[in-house]
Protein backbone atom coordinates (compact mmCIF):
# COMPACT_ATOMS: atom_id res chain seq x y z
CA UNK A 1 0.00 0.00 0.00
CA UNK A 2 1.54 3.63 -0.94
CA UNK A 3 1.34 5.60 1.73
CA UNK A 4 0.18 9.42 1.63
CA UNK A 5 3.35 10.93 1.82
CA UNK A 6 4.45 8.84 -1.61
CA UNK A 7 1.04 9.66 -3.58
CA UNK A 8 1.75 13.42 -3.23
CA UNK A 9 5.25 13.19 -4.18
CA UNK A 10 4.54 11.16 -6.91
CA UNK A 11 1.54 13.48 -7.73
CA UNK A 12 4.09 16.48 -7.94
CA UNK A 13 6.60 14.20 -9.80
CA UNK A 14 3.69 13.98 -12.26
CA UNK A 15 3.12 17.62 -12.35
CA UNK A 16 6.22 18.69 -12.80
CA UNK A 17 6.60 15.92 -15.93
CA UNK A 18 3.41 17.61 -17.38
CA UNK A 19 4.65 21.24 -17.46
CA UNK A 20 7.96 20.46 -18.80
CA UNK A 21 6.34 18.53 -21.53
CA UNK A 22 3.76 21.50 -22.22
CA UNK A 23 6.79 23.41 -22.26
CA UNK A 24 8.74 21.87 -24.39
CA UNK A 25 5.46 21.22 -26.57
CA UNK A 26 4.86 24.80 -26.92
CA UNK A 27 8.45 25.27 -27.75
CA UNK A 28 8.44 22.66 -30.84
CA UNK A 29 5.72 24.30 -32.02
CA UNK A 30 7.03 27.84 -32.33
CA UNK A 31 9.95 26.54 -33.32
CA UNK A 32 8.56 24.06 -36.00
CA UNK A 33 5.39 25.78 -37.15
CA UNK A 34 3.77 28.71 -38.54
CA UNK A 35 1.87 29.84 -35.80
CA UNK A 36 4.35 31.77 -34.26
CA UNK A 37 6.18 33.24 -37.98
CA UNK A 38 6.94 36.18 -39.49
CA UNK A 39 4.19 38.19 -40.88
CA UNK A 40 5.90 41.20 -40.84
CA UNK A 41 8.85 43.44 -40.40
CA UNK A 42 9.16 46.97 -39.14
CA UNK A 43 12.34 48.86 -40.03
CA UNK A 44 13.21 51.56 -37.76
CA UNK A 45 15.50 55.20 -37.58
CA UNK A 46 16.38 55.02 -41.38
CA UNK A 47 16.73 58.08 -43.08
CA UNK A 48 18.21 57.88 -46.52
CA UNK A 49 18.51 54.03 -46.97
CA UNK A 50 14.50 53.04 -48.12
CA UNK A 51 13.30 50.75 -46.26
CA UNK A 52 12.82 47.99 -49.23
CA UNK A 53 16.21 47.83 -49.43
CA UNK A 54 16.84 46.86 -45.70
CA UNK A 55 14.55 43.97 -46.10
CA UNK A 56 15.62 42.77 -49.24
CA UNK A 57 19.23 42.40 -47.86
CA UNK A 58 17.60 40.75 -44.88
CA UNK A 59 16.53 38.21 -46.50
CA UNK A 60 13.73 37.12 -44.16
CA UNK A 61 11.18 34.77 -45.56
CA UNK A 62 7.76 35.54 -44.89
CA UNK A 63 6.46 32.62 -42.59
CA UNK A 64 9.85 31.76 -41.08
CA UNK A 65 8.93 30.72 -37.52
CA UNK A 66 10.68 33.59 -35.04
CA UNK A 67 13.03 31.15 -33.50
CA UNK A 68 14.31 30.10 -36.59
CA UNK A 69 15.13 33.37 -37.53
CA UNK A 70 18.99 34.04 -36.71
CA UNK A 71 19.07 37.54 -35.90
CA UNK A 72 22.65 38.10 -35.37
CA UNK A 73 23.15 37.00 -39.17
CA UNK A 74 19.97 39.04 -40.34
CA UNK A 75 21.84 42.22 -38.38
CA UNK A 76 25.18 41.09 -40.44
CA UNK A 77 23.71 41.34 -43.61
CA UNK A 78 22.00 44.41 -43.09
CA UNK A 79 25.43 45.63 -41.78
CA UNK A 80 26.79 45.70 -45.36
CA UNK A 81 24.63 48.02 -46.59
CA UNK A 82 27.90 50.91 -47.16
CA UNK A 83 25.48 53.66 -45.63
CA UNK A 84 24.50 51.34 -42.53
CA UNK A 85 26.88 51.68 -39.81
CA UNK A 86 25.39 49.25 -37.31
CA UNK A 87 22.08 47.30 -37.11
CA UNK A 88 20.13 45.65 -34.42
CA UNK A 89 17.69 42.72 -35.14
CA UNK A 90 14.83 41.88 -32.55
CA UNK A 91 11.88 39.05 -32.47
CA UNK A 92 8.52 41.12 -31.78
CA UNK A 93 6.01 37.99 -30.66
CA UNK A 94 3.93 36.92 -31.67
CA UNK A 95 4.41 37.29 -35.42
CA UNK A 96 7.36 40.05 -36.49
CA UNK A 97 10.29 41.49 -36.49
CA UNK A 98 12.13 44.40 -35.63
CA UNK A 99 15.24 45.69 -37.41
CA UNK A 100 17.34 49.29 -36.33
CA UNK A 101 19.53 50.96 -37.69
CA UNK A 102 22.22 53.28 -37.38
CA UNK A 103 23.34 55.31 -40.72
CA UNK A 104 26.82 56.90 -41.32
CA UNK A 105 26.73 60.67 -41.16
CA UNK A 106 28.65 61.89 -43.59
CA UNK A 107 31.68 64.43 -42.60
CA UNK A 108 34.29 65.57 -45.11
CA UNK A 109 34.54 64.72 -48.61
CA UNK A 110 37.74 63.68 -50.43
CA UNK A 111 38.27 64.29 -54.09
CA UNK A 112 40.24 62.02 -56.28
CA UNK A 113 39.96 63.43 -59.93
CA UNK A 114 36.65 63.23 -60.92
CA UNK A 115 35.71 61.06 -58.09
CA UNK A 116 34.32 62.36 -54.96
CA UNK A 117 34.45 59.90 -51.78
CA UNK A 118 31.61 60.60 -48.94
CA UNK A 119 33.70 60.28 -45.34
CA UNK A 120 31.87 59.38 -42.21
CA UNK A 121 33.10 59.43 -38.51
CA UNK A 122 35.15 56.94 -38.79
CA UNK A 123 36.99 57.58 -42.01
CA UNK A 124 34.54 54.73 -43.86
CA UNK A 125 34.03 55.86 -47.45
CA UNK A 126 30.46 54.95 -47.75
CA UNK A 127 29.19 57.09 -50.88
CA UNK A 128 30.82 57.55 -53.93
CA UNK A 129 30.00 59.94 -56.49
CA UNK A 130 30.99 60.48 -60.51
CA UNK A 131 31.50 64.42 -60.82
CA UNK A 132 30.81 64.39 -64.42
CA UNK A 133 27.58 62.26 -63.40
CA UNK A 134 26.60 65.20 -60.98
CA UNK A 135 27.15 65.53 -57.35
CA UNK A 136 24.60 66.49 -54.99
CA UNK A 137 24.55 69.68 -53.63
CA UNK A 138 24.61 68.68 -49.67
CA UNK A 139 27.68 66.61 -50.77
CA UNK A 140 29.45 69.70 -52.41
CA UNK A 141 28.79 71.86 -49.18
CA UNK A 142 30.82 69.44 -46.70
CA UNK A 143 34.41 70.13 -46.47
CA UNK A 144 37.23 68.52 -48.62
CA UNK A 145 39.84 66.62 -46.64
CA UNK A 146 43.39 66.48 -47.98
CA UNK A 147 45.76 64.00 -45.93
CA UNK A 148 48.84 61.74 -47.69
CA UNK A 149 46.89 58.69 -46.99
CA UNK A 150 43.08 59.00 -46.12
CA UNK A 151 41.11 56.33 -44.96
CA UNK A 152 39.89 54.77 -41.53
CA UNK A 153 43.33 52.93 -40.68
CA UNK A 154 44.89 56.11 -40.90
CA UNK A 155 45.65 58.02 -37.74
CA UNK A 156 46.02 61.42 -39.40
CA UNK A 157 42.04 60.67 -41.01
CA UNK A 158 41.06 59.83 -37.83
CA UNK A 159 42.11 62.53 -35.83
CA UNK A 160 41.22 65.36 -38.49
CA UNK A 161 38.05 63.90 -39.00
CA UNK A 162 37.25 63.37 -35.36
CA UNK A 163 38.22 67.63 -34.84
CA UNK A 164 35.69 68.08 -37.65
CA UNK A 165 32.91 66.27 -36.28
CA UNK A 166 33.38 68.29 -32.64
CA UNK A 167 32.45 71.25 -34.11
CA UNK A 168 29.82 73.39 -33.30
CA UNK A 169 27.46 73.73 -36.67
CA UNK A 170 28.08 77.75 -36.19
CA UNK A 171 31.97 76.61 -37.10
CA UNK A 172 31.51 74.03 -39.17
CA UNK A 173 29.53 75.62 -41.71
CA UNK A 174 32.33 77.21 -42.22
CA UNK A 175 34.47 75.01 -43.01
CA UNK A 176 35.43 74.70 -47.02
CA UNK A 177 38.76 72.54 -46.63
CA UNK A 178 40.44 70.47 -43.55
CA UNK A 179 44.11 69.80 -44.54
CA UNK A 180 46.64 67.54 -42.39
CA UNK A 181 49.76 66.18 -42.50
CA UNK A 182 50.04 64.21 -39.35
CA UNK A 183 47.60 64.11 -36.14
CA UNK A 184 48.82 67.12 -34.21
CA UNK A 185 49.26 69.47 -37.44
CA UNK A 186 45.07 69.82 -38.71
CA UNK A 187 44.23 73.44 -39.77
CA UNK A 188 40.99 74.85 -41.22
CA UNK A 189 40.46 76.73 -44.42
CA UNK A 190 37.03 79.36 -43.75
CA UNK A 191 34.83 81.21 -45.96
CA UNK A 192 36.86 84.55 -47.19
CA UNK A 193 39.87 82.74 -47.45
CA UNK A 194 40.48 82.32 -43.71
CA UNK A 195 42.99 79.75 -41.98
CA UNK A 196 42.86 78.04 -38.51
CA UNK A 197 45.68 76.36 -36.98
CA UNK A 198 44.06 73.69 -35.14
CA UNK A 199 46.70 71.59 -33.96
CA UNK A 200 45.69 68.17 -32.50
CA UNK A 201 42.06 67.37 -31.99
CA UNK A 202 41.93 67.45 -28.35
CA UNK A 203 40.30 70.16 -26.44
CA UNK A 204 37.92 70.64 -29.42
CA UNK A 205 34.96 72.50 -27.32
CA UNK A 206 37.77 75.16 -25.81
CA UNK A 207 39.54 75.57 -29.11
CA UNK A 208 35.62 76.06 -30.83
CA UNK A 209 34.71 78.40 -27.87
CA UNK A 210 38.77 80.82 -28.58
CA UNK A 211 37.67 80.79 -32.27
CA UNK A 212 34.34 82.02 -32.20
CA UNK A 213 35.78 84.72 -30.10
CA UNK A 214 38.27 85.46 -32.27
CA UNK A 215 36.29 85.35 -35.59
CA UNK A 216 34.74 88.61 -34.61
CA UNK A 217 38.44 90.49 -35.47
CA UNK A 218 39.00 90.81 -38.76
CA UNK A 219 41.86 88.47 -39.92
CA UNK A 220 43.14 85.93 -42.60
CA UNK A 221 45.25 83.42 -40.13
CA UNK A 222 43.61 82.59 -36.41
CA UNK A 223 45.96 80.05 -34.23
CA UNK A 224 43.83 78.00 -31.58
CA UNK A 225 46.50 75.00 -31.11
CA UNK A 226 46.91 76.24 -27.26
CA UNK A 227 43.54 77.83 -26.94
CA UNK A 228 44.62 79.72 -23.70
CA UNK A 229 47.11 81.57 -25.88
CA UNK A 230 45.02 82.13 -29.28
CA UNK A 231 47.03 84.70 -31.91
CA UNK A 232 45.25 86.22 -35.06
CA UNK A 233 47.29 88.22 -37.88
Amino acid sequence: MIRWPERRRSRVLLGTLMVVAMGVGLVLIAYLTPLMSVRGTDVRDNGSIPADEILRVAAVPSGTPLLQVDTRAVAQRVATIPSVESARVQRSYPSSLTITVVERVPVVIVNNGDDVHVLDKSGVAFLDYDRTQGVPPEVLKLPVLVTPNPGPADPTTRETIAAVAGLPESLARQVIRVTATSPVDIEFTLSEKRTVVWGDSDRGAEKARTLTHLLTRKATMYNVASPEFPAYR
